[in-house]
């Protein structure tokens, strides 16, 4: 059984959302390939040292905190701005001892499964033998998502600075990494090496029981996310301000439903039927009585959790097509989709106004979900990706010993 290393820098015991749910769910897949082990890093990590210690079901290793440069010399500068193969990206790096403990408990395991470029950045290590970069987020397409909100002349200068940045940097990821995982086709093609990328697509749980869908009277709208990422609280902020007046004008009566870590700590506006209703530990019964979901997300990279956790709860959605990027669906099949007020607030209403029209796009989701976005659908992508690095590793052994 091989010995797997996971690195995050999320805690998986933690309040759950999105990128953490994909850590958690992915490392449980490599799990069922071998034996998982853990470590935590970056620059939120609580630092400790201590070995032994449970981790969303996983033995973890060590929790290691990333440190700021404390001095960024004039040569740093220029190597970030002309150098691809610079990895102080974030400014924080790990301790000397750190990394060269990093680099021992490396050679000890069969494979490492890295999640988030800042994260090997961040130990400063250019090669990970045997090694599979998970991205959920790939950064030039997250910086890209904003050129189109950057209001002044320097915010798009800014903006498209770090998108070349990020693009300079991601193509050399095949030298460093065996394998990259992203999270759907766009992405593999986005990144342009078919190769040596693969779609690990996110996920969520399969009900374990049929969903009692008991919608509230007056009719309630919901948001799930976490607030503290900058792209949820962003579409939050369009959705209060120019969506839901619109909503109002037809259904006076509707509330809205913000519910996420930190959701409860915005000043969102009074006498508006807003409830900020901060991080819930059951998801499940607060959806249920939501008529529909909505995901109006206008930046940002990758797929988003919330999409598949509606469609497996059976929630009518209502969805920017940011929002939806990455999942095979179309507008008025399996959702609808929506990238301006005015057409958000009308298939919200529309769905207000029908139900049984909700009811069937939640139903085709449904079937969606059920083949193609369980995390157990993704078992098979995962052990893919495993053979794949496994297998090349042996190759080389063979071949070394055969010379």
């Amino acid at each position: 059984m091989p010995k797997i290393l996971c690195l995050t820098s999320h805690d998986l015991n933690g309040p759950e959302q999105g990128a953490l749910l994909r850590a958690r769910n992915v490392f449980k897949l490599l799990a069922r390939l071998g034996e998982v082990r853990l470590v935590l890093a970056g620059y939120h990590v609580a630092w400790t040292s201590h070995p032994g210690p449970v981790c969303g079901g996983f033995e973890l290793l060590r929790a290691i905190r990333f440190e700021p440069t404390k001095r960024v010399s004039i040569s740093d500068r220029l190597q970030h701005e002309l150098n691809p193969r610079f990895m102080n990206t974030d400014w924080v790096q790990a301790r000397p001892e750190d990394q060269a403990w990093l680099a021992n408990t490396i050679a000890q395991h069969d494979l490492v499964w890295v999640h988030g470029v800042n994260i090997a950045n961040g130990f400063g290590r250019w090669r990970w033998p045997n090694g599979v970069l998970d991205i959920d987020d790939i950064p030039s397409s997250f910086h890209r998502s904003q050129l189109a909100r950057a209001g002044s002349l320097k915010e798009r200068m800014k903006t498209r600075r770090q998108v070349f940045l990020w693009q300079r940097h991601e193509r050399t990821l095949w030298e460093r990494f065996e394998a990259v995982c992203v999270c759907s086709e766009p992405d593999r093609k986005l990144l342009n090496r078919p190769e040596k990328t693969f779609v690990v697509p996110n996920g969520f749980a399969k009900p374990e029981k049929p969903v009692a869908r008991r919608p509230m009277n007056p009719p309630r709208i919901g948001f799930i996310g976490n607030f503290a990422y900058a792209p949820n609280l962003e579409g939050a902020w369009w959705l209060v301000k120019e969506v839901w007046p619109l909503i109002l004008k037809k259904h006076p009566q509707a509330r809205l439903r913000l519910a996420g870590d930190r959701s409860e700590r915005e000043n969102w506006p009074a006498g508006q039927n807003i409830d900020a209703l901060g991080w819930l530990p059951d998801v499940a019964a607060e959806m249920a009585g939501w008529s529909l979901a909505v995901a109006p997300i206008l930046s940002g990279g990758g797929t988003r959790i919330k999409i598949a956790e509606a469609f497996g709860y059976r929630c009518p959605t209502v969805s920017t097509s940011l929002g939806a990027y990455g999942y095979a669906v179309k507008d008025g099949e399996e959702l609808f989709l929506a990238d301006n007020a005015a057409d958000f607030a009308a298939k919200c209403n529309r769905i207000l106004a029908e139900p049984l029209t909700g009811e069937k796009l939640a139903n085709r989701a449904w079937e969606k979900f059920e083949a193609s976005w369980t995390w157990d659908a993704q078992a098979g992508r995962v052990a893919a990706v495993v053979n794949k690095v496994l297998g090349a590793s042996q190759a080389r052994r063979e071949e070394k010993l055969a010379a």
